[in-house]
């Protein structure tokens, strides 16, 4: 028996070894390929953000009394995308590494003040201005120096300073075709029980003592511009009739034979798939919602943050709906049961100076996994930051300037006074000694 198969396996053997011998180095190509183009990717893109954009922040002084609802600044933000440079060449794609500028904005409170800010990329701010004014007439933006200069630069700058740090990133508990509770679900008819999501953060935000800091990021990023077709499948499924089987008559050969009927959509279920339907038809933003929590070491309360500040996010939650959830891995909390297990409190340092840069440098993840790959340590592994995908109106509801319905007088910095044009029927005509006169 083994006479007859050994030359078999031998040839068989043999008839490997050659396909090996001339096929390797496409084999080798196939696995390679990938690899170098995702550090290639990484590369381009990581140079085009460093030397093709320049920054500027701005600050967002709120009117006394604002009387437009958070629709205004959906508005405003349907007008932000609409700036969005999609990289449409091989070359854009490929060589200069075009990736889609990204906005920051932010909530920020210095010992109880709160401020709001805005990172934009500095040929934009004239059109993003007009965006914003349009809408909110009476807001003001100054160009201020970044206040992230006077955080620490580093842990150990941190811990020589005689602070500590907690933070997170915010995730969405479900897909992203599901929306969170907007600003509509928060509106009544009578103006004395108009609510505003926006009291709640800054309630918790005027509860600072002098030295703490809080910072909240929203980086938002343009998604795709069919970014809903991800979910069509998932959104057919959803408009499937449900049927209930039942056993009875059905037919005269088989009289046992079951049938089924089909069943109505409950009210609830209906209005499910309307608010996803809506939720799809507006453009989107890839959104990544950070926060910081800095404090000295003897007033520090992580509570404050871990319960206070993602406390605020539970008001977004819609059982039948989506929801936010922190994102553990990313975290400033770590312990021996969660994985990898080993070296909780060293992992807890790594992710402590990699959440203080990203915030500092308003970071956004590396796209390729080349890149994540990377930019990781041994024990903090860059694969746990994620993008998440809000629509215009759910972003509108996170970030707005707050509604003459929140009191906000001793903690928001506002306008001191109100801008208004020159009376009409003033001349602006006459002589040049006339002039010279005024001026």
């Amino acid at each position: 028996m083994w006479d007859f198969i050994e030359p078999l396996f031998q040839n068989a053997w043999g008839y490997i070894t050659y396909l090996w011998a001339v096929l390797w180095p496409f084999i080798l190509f196939l696995f390679l390929y990938p690899l170098f183009k995702s550090t290639w990717m990484f590369y381009r893109q990581s140079k085009f953000k460093k030397e093709e954009q320049k920054w500027i922040l701005v600050e967002m002084k709120i009117p006394r009394e604002t009387k437009r609802s958070p629709q205004a600044m959906e508005q405003v933000l349907m007008g932000i995308y609409n700036l969005a440079n999609f990289p449409g060449t091989l070359q854009e794609w490929y060589w200069v590494g075009e990736v889609s500028r990204w906005y920051s904005l932010e909530i920020v409170s210095f010992g109880g003040e709160t401020h709001f800010y805005m990172r934009l990329y500095y040929k934009q701010r004239r059109l993003v201005e007009a965006a914003f004014f349009s809408h909110y007439p009476d807001l003001e933006f100054e160009e201020v120096p970044d206040y992230v200069d006077r955080l620490p630069a580093n842990i150990k700058e941190m811990y020589d300073q005689g602070y500590e740090l907690w933070g997170s990133e915010m995730l969405l508990a479900k897909d992203a075709m599901y929306p969170i509770r907007s600003y509509k679900d928060f509106e009544v008819n009578e103006e004395e029980r108009q609510l505003d999501p926006m009291s709640l953060f800054l309630e918790v935000l005027s509860k600072l003592k002098s030295e703490e800091f809080v910072g909240i990021q929203f980086l938002i990023q343009p998604a795709d511009r069919d970014w809903e077709h991800h979910y069509e499948h998932q959104l057919e499924k959803l408009k499937e009739p449900k049927v209930k089987k039942e056993e009875g008559h059905g037919s005269v050969d088989d009289p046992l034979k079951s049938f089924g009927r089909f069943i109505s959509r409950s009210p609830g279920e209906t209005d499910v798939l309307e608010a996803v339907e809506r939720n799809l038809s507006k453009p989107a933003f890839k959104t990544i919602i950070r926060f910081i929590y800095l404090s000295p070491k003897t007033i520090f309360y992580d509570s404050f943050a871990r319960r206070g500040i993602t406390g605020a996010f539970n008001q977004y939650a819609a059982s039948d709906l989506n929801s936010f959830r922190q994102n553990y891995t990313v975290g400033t909390r770590t312990e021996i049961w969660r994985f990898p297990y080993i070296f909780p409190k060293l992992r807890n340092q790594y992710r402590r100076q990699r959440l203080l840069y990203s915030y500092k440098n308003r970071y956004l993840p590396a796209k390729t996994w080349m890149g994540r790959f990377i930019t990781s340590y041994l024990l903090n592994w860059n694969f746990s930051s994620k993008q998440v995908t809000l629509n215009v109106e759910s972003l509108a509801t996170l970030y707005h300037p707050p509604t003459f319905a929140v009191m906000t007088a001793p903690h928001v910095k506002r306008v001191e006074s109100r801008k208004a044009g020159p009376p009409a029927g003033l001349p602006i005509y006459g002589e040049e000694g006339s002039i010279e006169r005024f001026q």
